[in-house]
């Protein structure tokens, strides 16, 4: 391996919590071996399967708001999904580290990951101007370019990207999310965009450093493909216009308070 290729040692052994059903053992240990790798204490996080539950008895879920805001009511899927993250969020902040990864079980970590990983968490320890990094959006819209990391681009991402497979949060960040995160009324990866666009707090990576679905996602609301047909109200493309049209304004709002 060349010296470009190095695995440099992660500062202070920081955790990635890893969202796995107790079911799919397989799927953890194979987070665990990528980790592993780079040095990233892997700590179990137990799932929550929106398999198992009826929604019109699950109090913590608005279906009423869910319609309102998303033109439909959520999956079930996108329900377990969600709590999981917020389960995650907790045992990040219990475990009282300052920063910490959160990962679905399905990652596959590319090659910048594991020559970027350290060198990002030692510039980000010392910022107050941060909330939570993706790590793995692979559509980005709406950034202002921060600085260069180990040759990894980090973007203030004003309008937060979807996917929420691989994260860094800071304590204050997982604070944020768990302050705002019920009642539940949408996806996990609506609730961050909604979080993060409106505090200006996101960050991302310039390019994917974690890819997901190397397995068929179990906890997932991607393993729902027609979840954005399930229960739609007859208002769903206005509503969701509407939606993306609000973020996307405070997001091109705060990228002018950047310049």
């Amino acid at each position: 391996m060349g010296d470009s290729d190095e695995v440099k040692a992660m500062p202070q052994r920081a955790k990635g919590f890893v969202i796995n059903l107790a079911a799919s053992p397989q799927r953890f240990d194979s987070a665990k071996a990528e980790l592993d790798d780079v040095q990233i204490d892997t700590i179990r996080v137990d799932a929550f399967d929106g398999r198992e539950i009826d929604l019109a008895q699950y109090a913590p879920y608005d279906d009423r708001k869910a319609r309102q805001f998303m033109g439909r009511s959520m999956t079930q899927g996108e329900v377990g999904c969600y709590v999981s993250h917020q389960r995650a969020a907790t045992a990040f902040l219990e475990s009282g580290d300052d920063i910490g990864f959160v990962f679905e079980d399905d990652i596959a970590l590319k090659p910048e990951f594991k020559t970027a990983a350290a060198a990002l968490i030692e510039w980000l320890r010392p910022r107050d101007d941060w909330h939570c990094v993706n790590l793995g959006a692979t559509r980005l819209k709406i950034t202002t370019p921060m600085a260069e990391v180990a040759g990894v681009s980090i973007l203030r991402a004003h309008y937060f990207p979807m996917l929420a497979h691989a994260l860094i949060w800071n304590r204050a960040g997982a604070a944020a999310f768990l302050a705002a995160a019920e009642p539940i009324f949408c996806p996990a990866d609506n609730m961050l965009r909604q979080v993060l666009t409106r505090s200006d707090m996101g960050l991302a990576t310039g390019q994917s450093l974690v890819t997901a679905g190397q397995f068929d996602s179990d906890i997932s609301a991607r393993s729902a493909g027609n979840r954005g047909q399930f229960r739609r109200s007859p208002l769903y493309g206005l509503r969701k216009q509407r939606r993306l049209l609000h973020e996307k304004a405070m997001a091109v709002a705060h990228r002018l308070g950047h310049r």
